[in-house]
């Protein structure tokens, strides 16, 4: 079968830059009026200064909300990971027969919009009557960042070779033994990289934290409250950091996966 080209005209170059500027555009923008002088987010910039910067670090409620998120994100990464990495595992050794449907229905959080499933989580810890706290949004966090993980290892499973762990077993290793270190060490840089992306999920997210939080905010909760009096430099600072955390773990995790795609290309 030949190969895909892709066209190199000029005009699908210049077609491609335009998809680029309007994607990151805006991104640009709240960086550049984060470091302006102006209190109002126009053109001219008039000059640069880190203020807004030095006055969200004075903030008391910027760096609780700030904790908050961190601390949300990081539990989201264990609780997501932990489930996904236990569930992707049991389904690729013990229900070959219902791989796909288990499959599909992981997915099912991640084709739900996020609104629907607020409002389904509201409801829930409303009939169990669970006060609502960053225990909630943890919850609800790790559903949305569940389907990530189970998907992200279960495509590292495929490429599997379950001789490697038949060996084992044969030699009188323990199934606990076989996966702490046979199957987790390969399963490493997929389990990494699930982690980073359940982490930028969690922190990014908004709509589930709006209907599962109590009185404590996390980092995005605190910006959408701060946009009822408008657009202001605190706002594009905070947006400037969160875009930098984002964009960080979003390369970490990419790298991972490529290693994990690496290694199991050397294995085959």
């Amino acid at each position: 079968m030949p190969a895909l080209r892709i066209p190199t005209t000029p005009l699908f170059a210049l077609w491609t830059a335009l998809v680029l500027l309007f994607l990151f555009a805006p991104l640009v923008l709240v960086v550049l009026f984060s470091f302006n002088t102006s209190e109002i987010s126009i053109f001219p910039i008039r000059g640069f200064t880190l203020e807004w910067y030095g006055r969200l670090a004075a903030n008391t409620t910027f760096r609780a909300a700030l904790a908050n998120s961190f601390i949300v994100a990081g539990a989201t990464v264990i609780l997501a990971t932990a489930l996904g990495v236990a569930m992707a595992t049991g389904v690729h050794r013990y229900a070959a027969r219902w791989r796909t449907v288990l499959r599909s229905a992981s997915s099912v959080p991640m084709m739900v919009p996020h609104l629907i499933l607020g409002i389904a989580l509201l409801s829930f810890f409303n009939i169990v009557e669970a006060d609502l706290s960053l225990l909630t949004v943890i919850a609800g966090h790790s559903i949305v960042a569940f389907p990530y993980v189970f998907l992200i290892i279960s495509a590292r499973l495929v490429g599997f070779d379950p001789s490697v762990e038949e060996a084992a077993r044969d030699l009188g290793a323990s199934t606990l033994t076989i996966f702490l270190e046979i199957t987790l060490p390969l399963l490493a840089p997929a389990i990494l990289a699930a982690a980073l992306i359940s982490f930028t999920l969690s922190f990014d997210e908004v709509v589930v934290t709006f209907f599962t939080t109590g009185t404590d905010n996390t980092l995005p909760m605190m910006i959408w409250s701060m946009l009822r009096f408008g657009i202001t430099p605190e706002i594009n600072a905070i947006a400037t950091l969160t875009i930098v955390v984002s964009c960080v773990m979003a390369g970490l995790a990419e790298i991972a996966i490529r290693r994990a795609r690496t290694t199991a290309d050397r294995r085959q």
